[in-house]
């Protein structure tokens, strides 16, 4: 019983196949600054403002946690903070964005970083904008 439980133990602690597990080289996605990050994004979609909300004076904003993929795409995302009535409308926006890959030592990696997505009562949704069209890859 005693080897059996040992066994276990030790599987339990082993890295997946096809996994090695190198020191120093992260297991997942690293964390990047939202302002290192926002040089790398070259496709914003604005967010359509929920009619539910009404016509407010003032915009509001969305905090969204993103993992941007090696390709450059956005996936998975959970909001950080924002009102509740805007939450879909922000991820629904953000999961259209794109970037150029962030890449360290030549080697593109998948990253986390938080967006923030403006409301502006009146701003049609959906539009698409380029805001770093002009920068060299």
């Amino acid at each position: 019983m005693r080897s059996l439980l040992f066994a276990t133990v030790v599987f339990a602690l082993l890295p997946a196949p096809g996994r090695a597990m190198e020191a120093g080289v992260p297991s997942g996605p690293i964390n990047v600054p939202p302002q290192v990050m926002a040089s790398h994004c070259i496709t914003m979609v604005s967010p359509n403002y929920p009619r539910t909300v009404g016509d407010l004076s003032e915009g509001s904003f969305v905090v969204v946690r993103v993992v941007v993929s090696r390709s450059g795409s956005v996936s998975p995302l959970r909001v950080i903070s924002g009102p509740p009535s805007l939450q879909a409308e922000a991820m629904n926006a953000v999961r259209l964005w794109r970037y150029r890959p962030f890449v360290r030592d030549d080697e593109p990696l998948d990253v986390t970083t938080d967006v923030r997505v403006d409301f502006t009562p009146g701003k049609p949704g959906g539009m698409v904008t380029h805001p770093n069209a002009n920068q060299a890859r």
